[in-house]
């Protein structure tokens, strides 16, 4: 299995990159162990009270009366996400399993490690939680038993080199963190004062991904520019795999929904249209043709930036 990369140089462009990259990882981390949160922690009566049902019909639908459709779009949504942070943190445990066979200056100490190991853990932990929400919230036990985990995990498991494999994985990941990271600030809009359950998971969702993202940029920033031409056409297949999968599995837990809800749970749903919408652009914007990966507040299209101060009133996602 290939441990290196191709090129003789190492994962960053100089010694002094590889500091900053350090104290980087160091900073993001500084407070995981206090700044995260555990699904004990959380009041589950809390989940489905009247008053919270109909939060999440105005979240979904901009009125009440669409409680049972919010539910079904909720459950699809955080079901799915529930089993993609599954596989995220498998193949996080994968990619330091094998780093441990390079000695790239940015994998030398325990920063990197640390960083990662908070990631995958914390990957675990999200999706414990929305696993036990969905239930909570639907009253249904909904399992997917063809999740096609055995093919995701198995893309990772090929002689590129852990690097690589990172890089597509956070990548990959990087989107739907963004795009949960906009619907969490519309909820704070509607309820700054985190009466209702769903904008209190989603905040403290989102104190964990705020440094998975900060990770996810240090990795495009940092580490993909130093790939040669066969690792970054590697890692563009592995990337493109990865989401080819995702999208199938996103297809089979819509099947799987409307199969126990008996409805279809789109039909005049504002959020999972500005969610689709939010998902195309970002995808686009992030993932550029031109092969630089960089952060969606880059230079990102003036529609969706006022796509996302109608949605949010907020001037940019993660900046």
């Amino acid at each position: 299995m290939t441990t290196a990369f191709a090129a003789p140089a190492p994962a960053v462009a100089s010694a002094v990159a590889v500091a900053d990259a350090d104290a980087d990882f160091a900073a993001i981390t500084a407070d995981a162990h206090t700044n995260t949160f555990h699904p004990g922690a959380f009041d589950w009566s809390l989940a489905r009270t009247p008053e919270e049902l109909a939060f999440l019909s105005r979240l979904c639908f901009e009125e009440p009366g669409h409680e049972e459709a919010s539910i079904a779009y909720l459950t699809k949504e955080l079901a799915q996400l529930a089993e993609i942070e599954r596989h995220v943190a498998a193949v996080m445990a994968l990619v330091l399993a094998e780093l441990q066979a390079d000695d790239s200056p940015l994998n030398r100490g325990d920063d990197l490690h640390y960083a990662l190991s908070c990631f995958a853990a914390e990957e675990t932990q999200h999706a414990n939680t929305f696993y036990r929400y969905v239930r909570t919230l639907s009253g249904h036990d909904l399992k997917l038993g063809d999740n096609l985990f055995a093919e995701r995990f198995a893309l990772y498991q090929g002689p590129q080199s852990p690097w690589v494999k990172l890089a597509a994985l956070c990548c990959s990941a990087y989107v739907g963190e963004s795009v949960i990271t906009v619907f969490e600030r519309r909820t704070e809009l509607m309820d700054p004062r985190h009466a209702r359950f769903f904008t209190d998971l989603l905040y403290k969702h989102g104190l964990d991904e705020a440094r998975h993202i900060k990770v996810d940029h240090l990795v495009m920033n940092v580490v993909i520019p130093g790939f040669s031409d066969a690792d970054k056409a590697a890692m563009r297949e592995l990337l493109d795999a990865t989401e080819n999968y995702n999208r199938e599995l996103a297809a089979r837990f819509s099947a799987s929904v409307i199969g126990e809800f008996g409805f279809d749970y789109t039909a005049g749903n504002v959020a999972h249209e500005i969610q689709m919408q939010l998902t195309q652009m970002f995808a686009a914007h992030s993932h550029g043709e031109d092969g630089v990966y960089r952060s969606v507040d880059d230079g990102l299209d003036p529609r969706a930036r006022l796509l996302i101060k109608e949605f949010t009133d907020a001037e940019a996602v993660h900046a």
